[in-house]
């Protein structure tokens, strides 16, 4: 199925838009009116957005994924509380849009313009100070100081960014180490973008299990979105990828979040369970050796309750032996660096997880993510930027992560 979105002044105009690039046999699942984005958009009238779908041979019949996201919408306005409901998108992805490779390149110029309009204010100074003396040593000296500048404007960059200071001084030392004194700004610029990328390395994925279901725990403090993260997880697994989704829940301490999955569940036409022992969990395992994924849902706790870490620890290993397991620890790109830290830690001793950081709509610095990966060495995977279900989430990008860190936010 093809599900994609198109904007124009009317709905009319924006189905002939879907039917021109996708044909006449369109599906339209969601219209709403938009506000204009850019310069003087206040300026311009309001626009119609229509989702619409498309589909494929073989594919799966799009009824189920608009009734479930209808049913969603329905729910939503009915209860009028985003805590109870989260928002539902019309459009179910088959997979996040990456930036093309034109945009990376235009989103680095930017960034080296930017660099280079520093380094030329700096350059102007020092000359108005002293003029130079002709020669190529003079020369070689100013290249000196041009990268020594580059330098100080990159810490400062990352360190404005929330990177921690260690981590901003290996990377300016890399570049002390690696770049030469007159090696030109954008390949200093394009060593260090390419240097952050790798940090990050390949995002680990939730992928099928080899033989039975892949077991999928969802880890993590309370109120970071460790369930509505689970849901807009399984609406794609379920709808987008028409795989076979079971959600269990072990968090039996709020009601709220139990109440939420077992609705997302009756959405989405997938069983649900609330496992209160982990005898539970293995009894309710051998009832769905047929599905491709169970998604589990834990309670959170405080990382200082050992209490609470032993039986969160029984629970995420009673299976280990029977299934193929993954953990995803989930966290919010908002705590601050030494409550991540020492969360961390505290998951590490239970399970060897991957990392989701959620509500990077809140937050323009996003130097936690480097910070957190590079302390755990644990693979990023998902990030999430809103409460809307699925839309919300995203893989990790590294890429569009490391223009972030290398971007003024002011």
């Amino acid at each position: 199925m093809v599900i994609k979105k198109y904007t124009a002044k009317t709905e009319e105009e924006a189905v002939e838009l879907a039917k021109k690039e996708l044909g006449e046999d369109i599906t339209v699942i969601h219209s709403r009116n938009v506000k204009p984005r850019g310069f003087f958009a206040f300026l311009k009238k309001m626009q119609v957005e229509i989702t619409v779908a498309k589909e494929e041979e073989a594919a799966r019949p799009v009824n189920q994924a608009r009734d479930a996201v209808m049913e969603i919408n329905r729910l939503r306005e009915k209860s009028g509380k985003d805590e109870d409901i989260p928002a539902a998108s019309a459009e179910i992805k088959k997979a996040p849009q990456s930036l093309s490779e034109a945009a990376v390149e235009e989103k680095l110029e930017n960034i080296q313009n930017l660099l280079e309009q520093k380094l030329k204010g700096h350059s102007e100074s020092v000359k108005d100070k002293k003029q130079p003396a002709e020669g190529s040593g003079h020369e070689a000296d100013e290249k000196s100081k041009e990268l020594v500048e580059f330098c100080r404007l990159l810490y400062n960059t990352l360190v404005e960014n929330e990177v921690s200071e260690r981590v901003a001084n290996e990377l300016v030392d890399d570049i002390k180490q690696n770049c030469a004194d007159d090696m030109q700004m954008e390949h200093v610029l394009s060593h260090i973008y390419q240097k952050i990328i790798l940090k990050f390395g390949r995002p680990g994925l939730i992928s099928p299990a080899e033989k039975g279901p892949k077991v999928v725990f969802f880890i993590g403090p309370t109120g970071v979105g460790k369930t509505t993260t689970l849901a807009k997880i399984a609406s794609k697994l379920r709808l987008s990828m028409d795989k076979r989704v079971i959600l269990f829940t072990t968090d039996t301490y709020r009601i709220s979040a139990t109440d939420q999955l077992k609705t997302y569940a009756g959405i989405l036409g997938t069983p649900f369970h609330i496992i209160y022992t982990p005898d539970e969990l293995k009894e309710n395992y051998e009832k769905y050796k047929e599905a491709d994924y169970i998604l589990i849902d834990t309670a959170g706790h405080s990382h200082n309750n050992e209490e609470q870490k032993k039986e969160m620890s029984t629970f995420l290993n009673v299976l280990k032996d029977e299934a193929e397991c993954e953990y995803y620890l989930v966290v919010s790109a908002t705590t601050k660096y030494k409550d991540l830290l020492a969360i961390a830690d505290a998951y590490k001793e239970l399970a060897d997880y991957r990392l989701i950081f959620t509500k990077l709509d809140e937050t323009k610095e996003v130097g936690n993510l480097l910070n957190l990966r590079l302390h755990t060495s644990a693979s990023m995977s998902y990030v999430t930027n809103g409460q809307n279900v699925p839309d919300d989430i995203e893989e990790f990008n590294p890429q569009a992560m490391a223009r972030g860190l290398l971007t003024d936010q002011d």
